[in-house]
């Protein structure tokens, strides 16, 4: 087994030791989505960490297509009353070469969503300091009860200095306590990316995932993608210290 990948795994068994007692009744804090603002897999959600919240978190695997590692780690801070700002880097190239560098995550929620059942919005950038890989969004989440969360919105982006629209949908679905079914797409006039995902609390505040990025990306006809066929396992912890 690839070492990297063993010591993640003997940290997610040491976690669920240390969260065995943890309540069931706690509200779930968001997590980060693979390229670091709060989300679902690839795509970003409307919500947003609590003020003065932080978390962490670590995603690897491989490139499927070329059989190369695939690094992404994060950082993000509830920053104000409703602010996200976050860092994310890695090698997520897929040919084992850091990106540009590490790049800036910023979101603002423009909701309160302080009833029940919220339908939440909020804007954000991604990758603000890359030269490359930096886009906008805008993206609404729409909570029912206990059960499932939607989420959709705008995304647009610029390969190759020109701006590309993109839509965005994805979903989450609670099963047997606290594991979620996570898809999500991206889609546009030139790309499109499918994921899926399995995402499990150990407590409140520490997640497990085991994520899939653009599964549908066939070899025999490749088309542009934002992300790499990839397959991933990682952790986000919000507050570890």
């Amino acid at each position: 087994m690839n070492r990297k990948l063993y010591s993640i795994c003997l940290f997610v068994v040491f976690m669920m030791a240390l969260s065995a007692a943890a309540a069931l009744g706690e509200d779930l804090f968001p997590a980060p989505g693979v390229n670091g603002a709060t989300g679902i897999i690839r795509m970003p959600s409307a919500d947003v960490l609590p003020y003065r919240n932080f978390n962490l978190g670590v995603d690897v695997g491989k490139n499927t297509i070329t059989d190369d590692p695939v690094v992404y780690y994060k950082m993000n801070v509830g920053t104000f009353q409703g602010l996200e700002l976050g860092i994310v880097g890695g090698t997520t190239n897929g040919e084992g070469t850091p990106r540009e560098g590490v790049f800036i995550n910023m979101k603002y929620s423009l909701t309160a969503g302080n009833h029940d059942n919220p339908l939440l919005l909020a804007i954000g950038v991604e990758n603000l300091s890359s030269y490359t890989q930096t886009d906008v969004y805008m993206v609404a989440t729409r909570y029912f009860g206990d059960g499932p969360k939607l989420h959709f919105g705008f995304m647009g982006d610029f390969p190759g200095e020109k701006f590309r629209p993109l839509g965005m949908a994805g979903i989450e679905i609670p099963f047997w306590e606290r594991f979620l079914i996570m898809v999500d797409t991206l889609a546009g006039e030139t790309i499109f990316q499918f994921d899926a995902g399995l995402r499990y609390y150990l407590s409140s505040t520490f997640v497990v995932n085991i994520l899939g990025l653009n599964l549908t990306y066939d070899e025999a006809d490749p088309k542009e993608f934002k992300d790499p066929k990839s397959i991933l396992i990682g952790f986000a912890w919000t507050n570890p210290f």
